[in-house]
């Protein structure tokens, strides 16, 4: 089992790299107000009502919500409770096509090349490093103090998938939602690779609007 937040050739860096995204306002509005029609759009592309606030952090090429980023602590019953799987796929054409590479084998390809490829796994381990201390950094914001131990534990030591097997991949559509947001995934470099970007002509905010999420 890996330990991110123990990984000591990346966790400085990890760190910089989250002041960083704060520093220069990828992360700085969290918690503003989405427009009605942003947040209602983005409601529907989620398929439900989230249980935690969110960010529209990426956009496809029509302007409509691609990614949301959800804080990664919140209160539920007056518990705080963590939510490591905080990055959302929401766009129906990417959420469709990865679907597919999934049925096709690609979440087992890719569990096999972290086995295999020493070089990917760094890469990939380093990409979560990232994660893991940008979803640290959000949630000392957010927390009233001293994050717990156990939530600092499942925070620090999961993948963005919120998993604690690193050799394993579980969700694609997590992976890309990573790269898409923060250009650090690998995994999620080679999904786009293979899917391609999203243009004004996919027209996948109308997808939801026409009621096909495909």
């Amino acid at each position: 089992m890996f330990f991110l937040i123990k990984k000591k050739y990346s966790l400085k860096s990890a760190t910089l790299y989250a002041d960083n995204l704060f520093r220069e306002g990828y992360l700085a509005n969290m918690n503003s107000t989405l427009s009605e029609n942003d947040y209602n759009l983005a409601v529907q592309l989620l398929g439900r009502e989230p249980r935690t606030p969110f960010r529209i952090q990426s956009r496809c090429a029509d302007g409509s919500p691609q990614v949301l980023l959800a804080d990664p602590v919140f209160i539920e019953d007056d518990i705080w409770k963590p939510f490591p799987a905080f990055l959302w796929l929401v766009c129906p054409r990417l959420k469709h096509l990865v679907a597919d590479l999934e049925q096709q084998g690609f979440v087992r390809k890719y569990s096999e090349r972290l086995e295999n490829d020493a070089d990917f796994r760094e890469r990939f381990l380093d990409s979560q490093t990232q994660i893991a201390s940008i979803r640290l950094e959000m949630a000392e914001k957010i927390y009233p103090g001293t994050l717990p131990e156990h939530i600092h534990e499942i925070l620090a030591e999961t993948t963005v998938a919120g998993s604690r097997d690193f050799r394993g991949v579980k969700c694609l559509h997590s992976h890309l939602a990573q790269e898409l947001a923060f250009s650090n995934n690998p995994i999620g470099a080679e999904v786009i690779g293979i899917i391609g970007h999203c243009s004004k002509a996919d027209n996948c905010g109308s997808r939801i609007k026409a009621g096909r999420q495909q």
